[in-house]
């Protein structure tokens, strides 16, 4: 497709070039960027040539607008003029396939043809040949006959089947999927390490010569982590078998193991059934039924710790009876929902509180792990047993001295325990009642004000090292995680957001 506002330039690049000698032929063209976007999805172009000074959007914003929207991105030429110098360099550190100067230099533009044209091809057998490995496993792990495993490169010395299942509150979304199995495939076809595959609702690994490497599962699960980014998610292996023929029971293996995916802690690669909590062994069938008297006695008497210990045993009997995930949540759910419903009617002075965490209750079904689910379900009793205990003392002066001295200190080496010294309370009280004031624990609260103060460092353009070192973060890196936790960005990409809108 070729992308520019000059007509004699747009006619004169489809007539100058043979295109076919290139591998090449002109499938659209484009007076400026919104055109080209609107004829991008059924010109589908391998290359873009695009000219970079454009009224309105110009080329360097539709290279970004193409690169969001179209998987595999096409190759781009660059096209300038002398006085674009600014623009050229953006381009570069955009990595474009090309750059030329107008007016254009004929054999120059086939030599950056020839190049493209070679790129292209290369990707496209690659990715034929991933397609037919792919489409071998496949059919291999659903019993189809007359496979051409040869051809698909699978003679390995031995094969293990992983099972990698995305998590998050949310449904990855199909871009962020197809995202993460690209990069997959970069880590692990690209490098010969094993062969990816989509198998619903998983994706799968299959790894190659891992038996005798005692270490192959920690590698695996590291590619997968960097693959997988921010998105969290759990691994299964069937395990390591000699033959081909054999994968199909690794694979097997790797998806029963996804049956209990639930109980799975995260950090690692599961090969193991997953073990039942400890109290689980223990468990009865009047467990279920004590616990959750115990409960609410718990939080009646504002006994946080005893109220985690009873949803604990309540979890325990259940998954001792063989309960699934979704009827673990459901169980807990409703029996929170009429724990507090009965102790709001004997204790009218939380009820506007109880009726406040009706949302919270309801997006329970969002965890997606046990460990998870047990310690939603013990903030929340912990919320509810403060409450309890504080319920008409009015608000709390000590807790508002302990705000400001945060926002007057906070690029200090602030300790919970010293702030509890100088007010003259325990630490581990005065932790709960700020908790309960703010909704927040303190290390918590002192990470969101360091981070408004370094956002308006930022915004001024301070370097990044600086910022982190005045805000009170002695390790950059350690600061550009929480930056990233609390703004979803990095404070690189946040100062360059905030510099683009002045």
């Amino acid at each position: 497709m070729i992308v520019d506002d000059e007509p004699l330039i747009r006619e004169g690049l489809r007539t100058i070039v043979d295109w076919e000698e290139y591998g090449f032929q002109v499938a659209d063209a484009a007076g400026d960027a919104m055109e080209a976007l609107r004829k991008l999805p059924e010109a589908a172009p391998g290359l873009m040539i695009v000219d970079i000074r454009m009224p309105g959007m110009d080329g360097l914003e539709l290279l970004r607008a193409v690169r969001e929207r179209c998987r595999p991105c096409p190759k781009f030429l660059i096209l300038s003029g002398h006085a674009d110098f600014e623009y050229a360099r953006t381009a570069l550190q955009l990595k474009v396939d090309g750059y030329l100067l107008k007016p254009i230099d004929e054999e120059e533009l086939a030599r950056h043809l020839e190049r493209i044209g070679e790129s292209l091809r290369e990707e496209r057998t690659e990715a034929a040949e991933r397609w037919s490995r792919e489409s071998a496993i496949q059919k291999l792990l659903t019993g189809e006959e007359d496979v051409a495993f040869e051809k698909a490169d699978l003679r390995w010395s031995s094969y293990e089947a992983l099972l990698v299942k995305l998590l998050g509150r949310d449904e990855p979304d199909a871009k962020r999927v197809a995202g993460i199995k690209r990069r997959l495939v970069e880590r692990f076809d690209r490098t010969d390490e094993g062969a990816v595959f989509s198998a619903e609702p998983y994706l799968g690994i299959a790894l190659k010569d891992t038996m005798n490497r005692s270490s192959a599962r920690g590698r695996a699960y590291r590619l997968i982590a960097e693959a997988c980014e921010e998105t969290d998610f759990d691994a299964a292996s069937g395990g390591a078998v000699a033959s081909l023929a054999d994968l199909a029971g690794s694979y097997e293996k790797a998806r029963e193991l996804m049956k209990r995916r639930f109980l799975f802690a995260g950090g690692g690669i599961v090969s193991e059934e997953p073990p039942l909590p400890a109290d689980a062994a223990e468990a009865d069938s009047g467990a279920a039924s004590e616990s959750e008297e115990k409960l609410f006695l718990a939080l009646d008497a504002a006994n946080s710790d005893a109220a985690e210990a009873a949803l604990r045993r309540l979890g325990a009997a259940w998954l001792a009876a063989g309960a699934s995930e979704q009827e673990i949540k459901t169980g807990f759910a409703a029996r929170m929902s009429a724990t507090l419903s009965k102790l709001a009617q004997s204790r009218p002075e939380i009820r506007d509180y109880v009726q406040s965490l009706d949302s919270e209750l309801a997006s329970l079904a969002a965890e997606y792990r046990y460990d998870l689910l047990i310690a939603r379900l013990s903030s929340i009793s912990a919320r509810v047993a403060e409450k309890l205990r504080f319920a008409g003392a009015g608000p709390d002066m000590q807790v508002q001295r302990m705000i400001e001295l945060i926002r007057r200190n906070s690029a200090e080496n602030l300790k919970l325990e010293a702030l509890a010294e100088a007010l003259g309370y325990n630490s581990s009280y005065l932790g709960k009642l700020f908790k309960s004031a703010t909704g927040d624990y303190f290390n918590t609260y002192l990470d969101k004000v360091r981070i408004e103060k370094a956002k308006e460092m930022l915004r001024k353009g301070m370097k990044v090292y600086q910022v982190a070192e005045l805000v009170g973060y002695a390790n950059v890196d350690y600061f550009h995680a929480k930056f990233r936790k609390y703004v979803g960005l990095s404070p690189v990409a946040y100062r360059k957001n905030a510099a683009d809108s002045r």
